[in-house]
């Protein structure tokens, strides 16, 4: 995630210099075929071509705003997951533990398991799918991803115990296991008389929220923006970035042809403006693949950590992450 006030222009460069190179081309093929070739019929009329760029402005529109929307849920379900986690780890040290310090032996495996779910969960959504981005990932972010992999696998190989974790590795879905060991062992306190039916009940809500926001992840993570839009706004900004100079190429020459060089620059804006659009909401539509503006799980992760272990009084508490280049991961 982003969290300067504005984005670098290296990151603007990074994202357009593709499209400034295609634009340059268009705009300087235009006035060659029209000028040297002398191919006075490739001047067509402007009205056709701005139709197609109001139809596509508004297909880009539509697109952006539901590639919004996925990344606003996905913010809210790791939102979600925040409130629940902090609410769970409370739960227990007060139910179990009665709240006080330092915990029991068996209210720390509870809690430890938790955070071992957090990471497990942070790990499958760090997993790479087919219809996500590999060429708009900087190299620093492609080395962000891989090493949240091995951050995860550390994490919660140090808060499960060996055997649990042996087992857990065996495991398709490592995530929603462990949520399992969490109700089974709270069942464990409510026979061994450490907690009243109440607060098994309670306990046991909390654990099936947190499976009803993993859901939601899950569901954002594995099911793509549906490629039918994807591809018919790359295919519409392709057309319009195609015809727009020779769309104005006879508004230049009104001017007169010794302004019809202008179109270059123009050319370029206008392109720009529109290519520029269709990339905010292409990199914005997997809110879990590592990218610029994506959410930043390990930093909620480890915020989660950080509140958790102080409630035990742990006395080796993580430090909060901190951007890297304006960026937090």
């Amino acid at each position: 995630m982003y969290v300067n006030r504005y984005l670098s222009p290296l990151i603007v460069y990074y994202y357009s210099w593709r499209m400034v190179l295609f634009s340059l081309f268009t705009g300087s093929l235009s006035i060659f075929v029209y000028d040297y070739l002398d191919w006075k019929w490739v001047a067509i009329p402007w009205l056709p071509v701005s139709l197609v760029g109001t139809a596509t402005a508004f297909f880009v529109g539509f697109k952006n705003n539901q590639s919004y929307d996925r990344s606003w849920e996905a913010r809210k379900v790791w939102g979600a997951i925040t409130n629940h986690s902090r609410s769970f780890g409370a739960a227990v040290r007060a139910f179990a533990a009665g709240g006080t310090t330092p915990v029991s032996p068996e209210v720390r495996v509870i809690v430890y398991r938790h955070i071992a779910w957090l990471y497990a969960l942070r790990n499958s959504m760090a997993q790479r799918t087919s219809w996500e981005h590999k060429d708009k990932a900087s190299n620093r972010q492609r080395e962000a991803l891989h090493r949240a992999k091995e951050i995860c696998e550390t994490e919660i190989a140090k808060h499960l115990p060996e055997t649990e974790l042996a087992e857990l590795k065996t495991k398709s879905n490592m995530a929603t296991q462990i949520l399992d060991r969490q109700s089974q062992d709270l069942n464990l306190l409510r026979q061994n008389g450490k907690i009243d039916a109440y607060q098994h009940v309670a306990l046991q809500d909390l654990i099936s929220k947190l499976y009803d926001e993993q859901g939601k992840s899950e569901r954002i993570k594995n099911t793509p923006f549906p490629r039918q839009y994807a591809t018919t706004s790359n295919l519409f900004i392709f057309v319009f970035m195609t015809l727009l100079p020779f769309g104005l190429l006879p508004q230049f020459l009104d001017l007169g042809e010794k302004y019809m060089f202008l179109l270059i620059p123009f050319n370029l804006i206008v392109s720009w403006v529109f290519m520029f659009m269709e990339y905010v909401g292409d990199i914005s539509e997997n809110p879990f693949e590592g990218l610029l503006n994506d959410v930043p799980l390990g930093s909620i992760v480890r915020n989660i950590e950080i509140d958790i272990k102080d409630m035990l009084g742990d006395e080796e508490i993580p430090e909060r992450r901190k951007p890297y280049l304006g960026v937090l991961f």
